[in-house]
């Protein structure tokens, strides 16, 4: 049987039976029974491999041994559930921080500086008029910080005309958005126009809460970054708001900058749960030796999977696989090679 004869999918399952279902197989011994090379036989095993369908076996003949499905998918969903679990944490420790700023220091201030003003503002309308006053009384940035829900169309055109006006006026226009809305079509063109128009657009994987900040005196913040529904507080003057600018400059160092080949790559093949946890370890620099034990692989497994993995991206490297990663918007930060070019 020649092997264009057979799908990829259809040769993975038959190869998968022949695991579940016998004892004492070799890769030779699939291969000949499927008609197909030992080569493809060993990329099949190592796509099962890669989602957990097989773990490695060195006592058994073939050097496998199934893993049965619903035991392989549980694995997955806990995978997952811990990165979650992770991200949740980094979230809510952000969120403590900035609750625990306006809470306990929102008052404290030095002698000879004036009062802190802080405006409620309950109503969108008044929000509104609040972003217009603002972006006139910008003198040398402002700094947008966008978290939650996609805007309306009619909400984007009314942020375009203000920040075109604001670029117009000479103004430092800065605007942080989720990975997710770059890929949204209404998003990417907005987000498009405003890069065009010379403002600095970057998109990061997480982000605390919606904000704005302009130059070092007067910022809009959420009541409650969970619900915009009970509206926003204006801060003015020096006391807080430098505070708030050290925030976002956090998120905004953390974050890559917008282009439109990584809106471009949301169709692009995606990777497994298990390979998003290889790409994770390899950009933070983990030894193989340690992946391979996290991963629960061998480290010949380990390298087939390295390798596969750099031939999907089309790259060579492992450092131009975590620039190419990161242009797709895979990864929260830039290579540390990268940062310090």
């Amino acid at each position: 049987m020649a092997r264009g004869t057979v799908a990829p999918e259809a040769l993975e399952q038959r190869v998968y039976e022949t695991a579940l279902r016998q004892t004492g197989w070799t890769v030779r011994e699939a291969a000949a029974r499927l008609g197909v090379a030992e080569s493809v036989v060993e990329e099949a095993l190592d796509r099962l491999e890669s989602v957990g369908l097989l773990r490695p076996a060195p006592s058994t003949p073939s050097g496998y041994a199934a893993v049965a499905p619903d035991v392989a998918l549980t694995r997955l969903f806990a995978m997952e559930d811990r990165q979650l679990a992770r991200h949740q944490e980094q979230v809510a420790h952000t969120r403590e921080a900035i609750t625990t700023v306006m809470r306990d220091f929102l008052d404290l201030r030095a002698p000879q500086r004036r009062t802190l003003e802080v405006e409620a503002l309950s109503t969108t309308e008044q929000v509104d008029s609040f972003l217009d006053g603002a972006a006139s009384l910008a003198r040398h940035d402002a700094w947008w910080m966008h978290a939650g829900s996609i805007p309306t169309a009619p909400a984007l055109d009314e942020m375009l005309l203000r920040d075109l006006g604001m670029l117009g006026a000479g103004i430092e226009v800065r605007a942080l958005f989720l990975h997710r809305h770059a890929r949204d079509p209404l998003m990417a063109g907005y987000l498009r126009e405003l890069s065009l128009a010379g403002a600095q657009v970057r998109v990061a994987t997480h982000l605390p809460q919606r904000m704005l900040v302009v130059d070092r005196d007067l910022a809009l913040v959420p009541v409650d970054p969970e619900d915009s529904a009970r509206g926003a507080l204006a801060v003015h003057g020096t006391e807080l708001v430098p505070t708030l600018r050290a925030l976002y400059e956090h998120c905004w160092t953390l974050a890559t900058p917008f282009q439109e080949d990584v809106v471009a790559d949301a169709g692009a093949p995606q990777t497994s749960p298990v390979e998003d946890v290889l790409i994770r370890l390899l950009a933070e620099g983990v030894k193989d030796d340690a992946i391979a034990r996290r991963l629960g692989v061998s480290s010949r497994t380990l390298s087939r999977m390295i390798s596969a993995l750099l031939e999907r991206l089309g790259v060579q490297t492992r450092f131009q696989a975590a620039i190419e990663l990161n242009r797709r918007g895979r990864l929260g930060n830039a290579p540390a090679g990268e940062r310090a070019a």
